[in-house]
């Protein structure tokens, strides 16, 4: 009997991740709120998805596509959550309500956001549970219509925390049947802290806006627009990282180190630049792409707030959400989630890594 898995979403991680599975001979519940189901009722009619690039070409189809949120996650052992991260409250709430003992629920990617399911689920009085979070969406990935989705290259290594840190190791060896090159780190802030978006995204979106509102979608962000200013900027925000990292005793390397998998090295620019995948991607093309309106308040907000909280100087990071402010018109520091959010509002760096370890 094959595996059951619920994927939730259907934007371009969603799309990919189903395909994946289903590709892989897993029995996949694709779900997507009905709100935004028409978007993809090609796939609602036929449970189809072309897929095309690393993970294989193919044809696949979905055992079930759902707007249905408890059809979707009822029986199953593994829900991966691959939406927006201004969407993980929204989804929170509802699995905390739905999610049953024994499940693993996968946020892709998290950025802390691991945190918010699981206070929602301890609410709840949810037992016998854990939450993971990806360090960024295992693909790089693209839909090119509903239904079609091209998977450029899959991120190796792919990095993962477990909440609580304690359950790690059993819980990646059973998550690898999906993804082989998960890494485990410390705890889900160390992954958070691992994330690829914030870093890759923040400091040249907002170096580049002025270009990025004329080229109106025309502009290749990975090549045009990671000048080596713009790499110097990114690694200085990247030493910031690493300082929250080492805080908190926990490995770090930098954030360039096997970017994509094309290449490794320590220098970003390099990283970037010798990728093929990156050179391809176009955009965005206005300021109200997930790269801004997502990376900032909800990426590298949440660790400039984490550094706040630790005591830990993060002056670049401090500059682009005050930045992203300004240009996206409204207050990045208030539209993601706060650390009262996540639960670990006033910890210490022990009481924290010890609620980490433990739940």
């Amino acid at each position: 009997m094959s595996v059951s898995v619920a994927v939730l979403g259907g934007g371009n991680g969603g799309h990919a991740a189903a395909a994946d599975f289903t590709h892989r001979g897993f029995e996949v519940h694709l779900y997507e709120d009905a709100r935004f189901a028409p978007n993809m009722q090609k796939v609602f009619d036929t449970h189809k998805i072309t897929m095309a690039g690393a993970a294989g070409n193919a044809e696949v189809t979905v055992a079930m596509v759902t707007s249905d949120l408890a059809q979707a996650v009822e029986g199953v052992t593994y829900i991966f959550v691959a939406v927006p991260a201004f969407a993980h409250d929204v989804y929170a709430e509802k699995l905390a309500e739905l999610a049953q003992p024994g499940q693993i629920i996968t946020v892709l990617p998290g950025a802390f956001d691991s945190l918010l399911f699981w206070k929602k689920l301890k609410e709840k009085g949810v037992k016998d549970i854990v939450v993971a979070e990806t360090n960024t969406l295992p693909y790089a990935t693209r839909l090119r219509a509903p239904g079609d989705t091209l998977i450029m290259s899959l991120f190796n290594p792919l990095k993962i925390g477990v909440m609580p840190a304690c359950k790690t190791k059993e819980t990646v060896e059973r998550l690898r049947q999906f993804y082989p090159q998960l890494e485990a780190v410390e705890s889900v802030i160390a992954c958070g802290l691992s994330g690829l978006n914030p870093i890759i995204h923040v400091p040249g979106c907002v170096l580049n806006a002025g270009h990025i509102e004329q080229a109106k979608g025309e502009f290749y962000f990975y090549t045009e627009g990671f000048s080596s200013c713009v790499a110097r900027t990114t690694e200085a925000v990247d030493r910031e990282r690493i300082a929250l990292l080492n805080h908190f005793g926990y490995q770090s390397d930098i954030v360039a180190h096997g970017v994509g998998g094309a290449v490794t090295t320590d220098d970003i620019g390099e990283a970037i630049a010798g990728d093929p995948n990156f050179a391809k991607i176009k955009g965005p093309a206005d300021l109200k792409n997930r790269y801004f309106s997502e990376d900032i308040p909800y990426g590298i907000a949440p660790w400039a707030k984490l550094g706040h909280a630790m005591g830990v100087a993060t002056p670049l990071m401090d500059s682009l959400v005050y930045l992203g402010s300004a240009l996206l018109d409204f207050d990045c520091w208030e539209k993601g989630h706060s650390l009262e959010d996540l639960g670990i509002a006033g910890m210490k760096v022990e009481e924290l890594k010890n609620y980490l370890q433990n739940g």
